[in-house]
């Protein structure tokens, strides 16, 4: 597997526009991804009760699993909107399958910004034309740049994998996210935005792109608040042409093994995974990347509390915000957890230097763990000793900034 340049339109037969319209003053906002043919397609959507008019638009359109182009607008979530908003979103489709002359049930939708308000429809509607006439190989940074609300940067990236016994070209997997601040598991506060020419069976699909979010995506928080618009999509437009990758014997009904299955999974993963830390290593006002690290958990589910509940812990992010050595707040952020552990086994690392063994604290040197707690990334471990569940969670540093950039944002 190797990175690659390109962004979303890397993969064969995708093409991306991102155009400024008029919903925000001076930066670009609304982008367009198409696809040259129709693509197998699946989708994840905010756990929130309260679904944004395009959420609901494209939950429907998803279930037969084919889209070829997707529509997106950023400085309004078109969210709390009622009947207005959910024509609004299927405007926006419309009005996009008609230019590009595709089937209006394969034009997907998606939305980011502020709550509560219509949609300018006059000049989403412009920018759509605009960005139709706009597609292009090259046009994947411009649609990255589009999609971004308070993001501090695109956030952007591209493999390719050789996928054993393949047909004609190599697979390619790429991937476009914004999201910087109402990030927190169960799809964060984000959306993003998968291509791959991969030819793969939708069942495969759907486990792949499930199994990669659960290891990214919902493994990520800023500030543990959830948004009505989360989203997350992936088009495989079958152009690499290799052998179909699948997880299922349609004939004998029973699952297969399949290498290449195991090859696109590891891609996926990567791009994923790597997508999610570029979200909170941009959060809002964020300074410090944080990897929460639990290993020794009697079950997953314990793992996973003790490793969101730190990286969650207002106190253990202005702790790493400011230096300061106070490792007590790790140890109660984790307790707090809900978990069944038992605290005279746990230890606790921070960037590699023991401040817990056994429950206690460690005749530590503090100057040396402030020097640690100084670097751009801050590694926890937390080893529990008593399983063997492991798992992996980032989050960032809150600092005063995060706080004016909320206040201000209407």
């Amino acid at each position: 597997m190797r990175q690659i340049q390109g962004g979303i339109t890397a993969p064969e037969g995708f093409k991306a526009a991102g155009v400024h319209c008029g919903i925000k003053k001076n930066r670009p906002d609304l982008a367009l991804i198409y696809s040259e043919v129709p693509a197998v397609s699946y989708a994840m959507f905010t756990t929130n009760k309260v679904k944004a008019a395009p959420v609901q638009v494209s939950i429907r359109k998803i279930r037969k699993m084919r889209a070829q182009a997707i529509v997106v607008n950023s400085g309004n979530a078109n969210a709390c909107t009622g009947q207005r908003g959910l024509r609004d979103a299927e405007r926006m489709a419309e009005l996009a399958a008609e230019l590009l002359g595709i089937n209006k049930e394969e034009v997907l939708v998606a939305s980011t910004g502020i709550i509560g308000k219509p949609l300018p429809m006059e000049k989403i509607e412009r920018g759509i034309r605009e960005a139709v006439g706009a597609l292009s190989p090259q046009g994947a940074h411009q649609a990255a740049e589009a999609i971004l609300t308070t993001d501090r940067a695109v956030k952007e990236i591209a493999v390719e994998t050789d996928i054993p016994k393949r047909g004609k070209g190599k697979v390619r997997i790429a991937g476009m996210i914004k999201g910087s601040g109402m990030i927190s598991p169960n799809l964060a506060t984000m959306l993003c935005f998968i291509t791959t020419d991969a030819c793969i069976a939708e069942d495969a699909l759907k486990e792949a792109m499930r199994s990669a979010i659960n290891k990214s995506f919902n493994q990520i928080s800023v500030d543990g608040d959830m948004s009505t618009n989360d989203s997350v999509f992936i088009l495989a437009n079958g152009l690499a042409r290799n052998k179909r990758i699948k997880t299922w014997h349609k004939k004998k009904k029973r699952k297969i093994e399949d290498e290449n299955f195991r090859y696109f999974q590891q891609a996926l993963d990567y791009i994923c995974i790597s997508l999610a830390k570029m979200v909170v290593r941009d959060g809002e006002g964020a300074t410090k990347l944080i990897e929460v690290k639990v290993e020794g958990a009697p079950f997953p589910k314990d793992a996973r509390r003790v490793a969101k509940a730190v990286a969650n812990s207002l106190l253990v992010k202005t702790a790493i915000a400011g230096a300061s050595p106070n490792w007590g707040r790790v140890i109660a952020a984790l307790g707090a957890a809900h978990t069944k552990i038992k605290p005279h086994k746990v230890d606790v690392y921070i960037g590699g230097l023991p401040v817990v063994k056994g429950g206690e604290g460690t005749d530590i040197d503090e100057k040396s763990l402030r020097e640690i707690l100084k670097k751009d990334e801050v590694e926890i471990n937390i080893q529990l000793n008593q399983g063997d569940n492991k798992t992996t969670f980032w989050g960032c540093d809150l600092t005063e900034e995060y706080v004016g950039i909320n206040k201000r944002y209407v």
